[in-house]
């Protein structure tokens, strides 16, 4: 697997992340103007712990499943039988659960919300167990299309209820919409014949593994745990729906940007540690190729938050607006600390990725309370110092036990970094303006482009590598007589 490959392979994912942000965006344009953001706090409140439980219910045996040598239908049974009892288990927990949210929050409706949310958890363990499959095949293409279908699905089902009056049930059920097609589609078109069974004995081989991972990705899902329950116990359900919706503009392109790189590049990293390649500097060519397309799009997407709040969400939204850019600015850190990750999760070390989103999360929740009173907008600055700690551990602590050379990657990286942020402060002042006489959506449509304009030369004055790396990688794109006098 070639990084070209890789990284047309990224470039498609992030297609799907576009189109997963367009219509995760209209749905939430339509019920933000039907809801208070009381109920966009309940609604992340209750999915930030449905999301923890799926994590137990398939994801670790993803991972084992996509790097073993060999599996067998009888192992994929094994493993969607295990994952369907697993939850079941939870599903029951959601009950009592629910009752003492409703008591610490003063609600009436979480004792039913969060039940109702954690039937997805019966469609988790087959659609991570088919993504498994899928990604042991290299059809990544398959993952973008389910995953554009299982959205496609949730936002219908959400605005018809909207429509109908459903209330906050119209945001939830976007959600288990999702997963449940997403799964079905991915089953589909892959051809899956799999029936549950239980055989514990079939999963001794990938349990140590498997444990590992389930370690690592609590503690990373964690973390949106404690980040919106302490949110809401120190901000109040209110700041937690503004964080919602600065999340559901800023998710789906930086989670598209954390499991496609992680998924991609995984077989990647594996066959050169079956090969005894260095692993690091694998990982750290993967990292510098690909920054320079992640970087301007998550700072871009800082630069007009202030844009597209408004015009996704209506009037009376102003306070997510710094929480968003705050947290696409976090994701600018995403690409580097992800890969690297992947690269120790392919050789054998989980251990040390769980040590840097313990980090992550300690860090995370000193901040939000040293901030309490302060302005709301300090929550989105504390997921950044999150974001900062994790990839600081990753790549300066973790990096080297795979041969990773930390401060070359930095070098490299904090070039990137420079001209993208200097680029979206260039924006979000054009957009301010332009949004004073022109209105929001000519300035969007202006600062859009004008980023990208901007972006260009920057790279070329401040990382001649990088501008180098970005115009080879573009070059197939426009055609190579075009780009001939470029570098």
């Amino acid at each position: 697997m070639t990084i070209r490959r890789i990284g047309g392979w990224i470039g498609a994912g992030l297609a799907d992340a576009a189109g997963r942000l367009v219509i995760l965006s209209a749905t939430t344009a339509f019920l933000a103007r039907l809801l208070p953001p009381g109920d966009f706090g309940a609604t992340a409140l209750t999915l930030s712990i449905v999301t923890a439980f799926s994590m137990a219910v398939g994801t670790p045996y993803e991972e084992a499943l996509t790097q073993a040598k060999v599996v067998r239908r009888a192992d994929l049974g094994a493993v969607l039988g295990l994952s369907t009892v697993a939850a079941l288990v939870f599903l029951a927990l959601c009950v009592p659960a629910g009752l003492l949210l409703d008591y610490v929050y003063g609600r009436e409706d979480l004792h039913l919300l969060l039940p109702g949310t954690g039937f997805l958890l019966l469609a988790q363990g087959p659609m991570t167990m088919a993504t498994a499959v899928a990604r042991r095949r290299k059809a990544f293409y398959v993952i973008n299309a389910s995953s554009i279908v299982g959205h496609v699905a949730g936002a219908l089902v959400a605005i018809g209820l909207g429509i109908a009056g459903a209330g906050i049930w119209a945001l939830v059920s976007l959600r288990i919409v999702l997963v449940f097609a997403t799964a079905a589609s991915l089953f589909w078109m892959l051809g899956l014949r799999v029936a549950p069974s239980w055989s514990w004995g079939r999963l001794g081989r990938f349990n140590r593994f498997a444990g590992l991972v389930l370690a690592s990705r609590l503690v990373e899902n964690a973390t949106y745990v404690v980040y919106n329950t302490l949110t809401g116990a120190l901000f109040g359900l209110t700041v937690l729906g503004y964080l919602n919706i600065a999340m559901r503009l800023i998710e789906p392109v930086r989670g598209a940007i954390v499991a496609v790189t992680h998924n991609l590049c995984f077989p990647h990293f594996r066959g050169s540690a079956l090969s005894r390649d260095n692993v690091g500097e694998a990982a750290a060519e993967v990292a510098r190729e690909t920054s320079a397309f992640v970087a301007p799009t998550m700072m871009g997407l800082a630069a007009v938050s202030p844009l597209v709040v408004p015009l996704m969400a209506g009037p009376g939204w102003a306070t997510a607006e710094p929480i968003a850019a705050a947290l696409a600015a976090g994701g600018l850190l995403a690409l580097p600390s992800q890969v690297v990750q992947t690269a120790l999760s392919a050789s054998g070390r989980p251990q040390s990725v769980l040590l840097s989103y313990v980090v992550a999360l300690v860090t995370l929740a000193a901040a939000l309370v040293a901030t309490v009173g302060m302005h709301p907008a300090t929550i989105g600055l504390a997921r950044l110092a999150g974001d900062f700690a994790l990839t600081v551990t990753t790549v300066l602590v973790n990096g080297p036990r795979i041969g990773l050379s930390p401060w070359p990657l930095l070098r490299r990286l904090s070039g990137v970094w420079l001209a993208a942020a200097t680029m979206a402060v260039i924006v979000a002042w054009l957009g301010i303006q332009l949004a004073d006489s022109q209105g929001q959506v000519v300035a969007l449509l202006i600062a859009i482009p004008a980023g990208v304009i901007i972006y260009i030369p920057l790279l070329f004055l401040i990382s001649r590598a990088s501008f180098d790396s970005l115009v080879e990688r573009i070059r197939p794109l426009l055609g190579r007589t075009n780009l001939a006098g470029a570098r």
